[in-house]
């Protein structure tokens, strides 16, 4: 759905998942759709003291939480716990939709009796590792666009719903979470099926999103995913429509482009950080594949930046 209505309302609306309070902040802005855009769309680092659930509808790109790439497509969802360090940058000519909604929990001490046990466990391994991503359920999504809808109205009466909307998206992320971690213990990984789609997809989009040094080789990702170099060619073929090989550069050409468009590292520490023993060898890549040099490319991007848009 498209919403061209220039509203910046800000909301802020006590939910529940079961028994547990959230308090979430929420607006207008955050909800609308831009298909104007030319070049890609970013956030700058930042941080919240408050959690942020990031749902993106449409779009690709990466999402960078402390300096880590994590790459996105449609329905994709994270999750950020306080104060962590963010930014995002979409991919060219990628029309994003991406919905962006702060929240508080109550503290650990207090989810006693206020959540069951894996909610209670799910929740503090996110604070400890900082964030979750998941491929969002055809309920979330269908909750989202509700709620963009709500927020985006021009009826006041639209309104009224919010808190039921926020209620039922954050029970589905909750219980989504609560799967992805499988349990309580601190030292269980995510229990994902390599046989289920939106798992095998969310282990292609992190090893693409942690493949920084152009090492990575497809045998890797294969043993992961269970599957031959062949059908995972297909695969990644039909997720990006591009190439295992292809996928590696343009990952390793987004970390490049964050260092660049973001830091003040010199050419020779972000050559460093991506894997070249020599910034002349980081030089030849990024303008083979960028078409400028990474000199051109920060002068360019800090002369004419993109509007940055929230995340």
């Amino acid at each position: 759905m498209e919403h061209t209505q220039a509203n910046d309302q800000v909301f802020t609306v006590r939910a529940f998942a079961g028994d547990l309070p959230v308090e979430c902040f929420l607006s207008a802005r955050g909800f609308l759709e831009d298909r104007s855009l030319v070049r890609p769309s970013f956030s700058e680092d930042h941080v919240h003291a408050s959690f942020e659930l990031l749902l993106c509808r449409k779009g690709s790109g990466y999402q960078f939480i402390e300096g880590v790439a994590h790459a996105y497509t449609d329905e994709s969802v994270f999750l950020l716990a306080p104060f962590v360090t963010h930014a995002h940058i979409a991919d060219p000519d990628s029309a994003e939709v991406r919905c962006s909604i702060r929240f508080i929990l109550p503290d650990a001490a207090a989810f006693s009796g206020r959540s069951d046990p894996t909610l209670s466990g799910a929740l503090e391994r996110l604070r400890r590792e900082q964030y979750a991503q998941f491929f969002a359920s055809r309920q979330i999504i269908a909750i989202a666009d509700l709620l963009s809808e709500a927020v985006c109205s021009a009826e006041s009466s639209a309104l009224l719903v919010l808190a039921g909307l926020l209620s039922a998206l954050f029970s589905s992320v909750f219980a989504e979470l609560g799967r992805l971690y499988g349990g309580t213990k601190e030292s269980a990984a995510p229990m994902l099926r390599s046989e289920s789609d939106s798992a095998r997809r969310l282990i292609i989009d992190s090893f693409f999103g942690q493949s920084l040094d152009g090492s990575a080789r497809i045998e890797d990702l294969c043993e992961q995913v269970h599957i031959s170099p062949s059908s995972l060619n297909r695969v990644i073929r039909d997720l990006y429509g591009t190439s295992f090989k292809q996928k590696l550069i343009e990952a390793r050409v987004a970390y490049i482009k964050y260092y660049l468009k973001y830091t003040d590292l010199p050419i020779r520490a972000v050559a460093e950080k991506t894997g070249f023993i020599e910034d002349n060898k980081l030089s030849l890549f990024f303008k083979q594949h960028a078409g400028l040099s990474p000199t051109q490319y920060r002068q360019h991007e800090r002369v004419n930046p993109p509007e940055p848009v929230q995340s």
